[in-house]
This record gives structure tokens, C-alpha cells and sequence, in this order.
């Protein structure tokens, strides 16, 4: 009872982290966990790491079969990449049959009859995460893992016969073996050096774009409700979140402005050391922070007026600059 309680508090602490990490990875990461261990996070954090949560448990603890074989892409995209010369966790046919108890088959082999070195312990079967009998040949549920390699090893350790009566082998090699032939490996032929390609251009991508990558970001959401507010003296302004990201290691000041409304004004909510219509943010080292920003307009607007709109953020030291573009709604 003890065993079970642990084993399902360890789960419960699994599916935990992995859910929280999943939340985490769409917010500031430092700012969620001290928000979350304070209670100030929203609730929506907490709505989906509980939810998160959950799932992972109930998928990954006691549905691991179902997942594996009917919620899994990855089977069906092995299936269409493999082929007859693909390593995969295969069963020799043509050394564990015919199967039967260790006794009966030594009898046969001292007879000079035929007797295979499976017997028939299911053990490749208890150990495999989707219940595979990978004695019947390949299955969609095969993930590829290897426990039953070494649960078979064990066993034929144990009662003094050789390794590897299941092993990582090709379709080709089994019909080779049944057929007294040599086993042959195709390693480099088309389809593995498609592969190799495709991947060493996705590696490339990928290398490019991180080495390439801007450290700072800005994203800029309208004001849904209202899109625009006139004031007393006539003037139109529009509110703004605005979020800004600093992805280097140190901390930066950035300069922020507006640019397409000749006459405007632009304003941080709340701050009152800048000099009006040049807000300065600071930004802790690789950190994101968001901002409330309004922007007024002096100037005529045309009848409903949507005037492109380009926020800029600049840094004051290394003058690096991130871009984002909206829109000022008139009336």
C-alpha cells in the first residue's frame, strides 16, 4: 500500500513539473514561479497547470498503451520510413523456433530434432510498455525501446544460450537466416542519405536562426474595448499593451516611440521619470516586461481613420532596435 501511494505521488509530482514547464514556456518564466509561489498568479496559470497536470497523469500513467497506440503519430510515421533494410527491434524466427520449455527442447536437441531458444516465459511481453508480442512479427504499437532486447537477454543468460534472440535486425537479414545466408547491412542507400540530407538542413535552420537571432523583441495588441478615446480638448488616443523582451544576460534601457502620426504623443502608464513622449523601460537581463502605452493624437484623422502605426524600440547604449507595427483608430 505504502509502494503504491509513493509510486502515485511520484507520478502526480511528474505530471506536475511537466505541466507547470508547459506554462512556463508561454510566460516569463523567474516572474510565473514567484507569482505562483506568492498566490499572485493569474488564474488562468494555475486553471492550466492543473489541468496539465491531470492529464499528463491520466495519459501517462494509466492509459500509456492507449496513448502509444492510438494517440501516438509516431508509429504510423515509422511505418512510412521504414523499409527492408531499416534496423528494427525484431524477433529471429529462425532461432527461437519452435518454441517450448527448456527441458523439452534440450530433449529434442539431444535427439537431433528441431528446437528453437524461445521458451515461451512471455517475458518480452510483460515488459514492453504497449504489450507488444514482438514474436508475431512487426507492430504499429512497437516503440522502438529495446526492453524486450534485454528481458529476452536475461532469460537466455540464465539457461545458458545465446544473446540476442531478439535484437535490432532487418526484414532482409531474417530471410537470409531462415534461407542459410549470410546477413547483409545496407547502411548508406537512398533513402538514409534522404534522410541525412533533410536533416542536415534542418540543423542548418535551425543553427542560422539562433545564431542570428535578435536580443531584444517587442509585440505590440490594440485596445479591443475601446479602440479609441476622445478627449476634452479634442485630441484622439489609443491604448496599446506593449511587451517588450531583453533575451541578453545583462540589464538594458530602451528608448520607446511611435512613428506615423506626425503630431503624436506616446506615454507609459505609470511613469513619471521620462520626459513626455520619450518613455525609457528597463528590462532586467533576460527577462520580459509588459507595458500599458498611450498614444494621442493632435492631428485631423479622415473619417474612420485606421493610420498605420510603428513602435520602436531602441536600445540607449548598443542602439539595437525592435519593431512592431499596429494601427491608430479614429473615429
Amino acid at each position: 500500500m505504502g509502494r503504491a501511494a509513493a509510486k502515485h505521488f511520484l507520478w502526480l509530482m511528474v505530471a506536475w513539473w511537466t505541466g507547470g514547464a508547459w506554462v512556463l514556456y508561454f510566460a516569463d518564466a523567474p516572474t510565473l514561479v514567484c507569482d505562483l509561489a506568492t498566490f499572485q498568479a493569474p488564474f488562468a496559470a494555475y486553471a492550466w497547470i492543473g489541468i496539465l497536470t491531470f492529464t499528463t497523469y491520466a495519459l501517462a500513467g494509466h492509459m500509456r498503451e492507449q496513448v502509444c497506440l492510438y494517440m501516438c503519430p509516431w508509429p504510423r510515421i515509422q511505418a512510412s520510413l521504414t523499409d527492408e533494410y531499416a534496423l528494427n527491434v525484431t524477433y529471429r524466427y529462425e532461432r527461437g523456433e519452435p518454441r517450448g520449455s527448456t527441458k523439452k527442447n534440450a530433449a529434442l536437441r539431444a535427439r537431433g530434432e528441431p528446437a528453437g531458444d524461445c521458451v515461451d516465459c512471455l517475458q518480452c511481453v510483460n515488459v514492453c510498455p504497449t504489450g507488444v508480442d514482438i514474436r508475431n512479427g512487426a507492430s504499429l504499437g512497437c516503440i522502438q525501446c529495446g526492453l524486450c532486447i534485454d528481458a529476452c537477454d536475461t532469460v537466455m543468460a540464465k539457461i545458458g544460450r545465446p544473446t540476442r534472440l531478439i535484437a535490432y535486425d532487418t526484414d532482409v537479414n531474417i530471410r537470409r537466416r531462415q534461407a542459410g545466408q549470410l546477413p547483409v547491412f545496407r547502411l548508406v542507400r537512398m533513402r538514409t542519405m534522404l534522410y541525412a540530407a533533410i536533416i542536415a538542413v534542418v540543423a542548418g535552420l535551425m543553427l542560422y536562426t539562433l545564431a542570428t537571432r535578435r536580443a531584444e523583441g517587442l509585440a505590440v495588441i490594440h485596445d479591443r474595448n475601446p479602440i479609441f478615446v476622445r478627449l476634452s480638448d479634442g485630441a484622439l488616443r489609443n491604448g496599446y499593451t506593449v511587451r517588450l523582451l531583453n533575451k541578453s544576460l545583462a540589464p538594458r534601457r530602451f528608448l520607446l516611440s511611435a512613428e506615423g502620426i506626425a503630431d503624436g504623443l506616446i506615454e507609459v502608464v505609470g511613469d513619471t521619470t521620462s520626459p513626455m513622449g520619450y518613455p525609457r523601460v528597463e528590462i532586467g537581463p533576460d527577462q520580459t516586461r509588459e507595458i500599458r502605452v498611450l498614444v494621442t493624437s493632435y492631428e485631423h484623422l479622415p473619417p474612420a481613420a485606421s493610420v498605420p502605426l510603428t513602435f520602436h524600440a531602441t536600445d540607449m547604449e548598443t542602439r539595437q532596435e525592435a519593431t512592431a507595427s499596429d494601427f491608430f483608430k479614429g473615429p
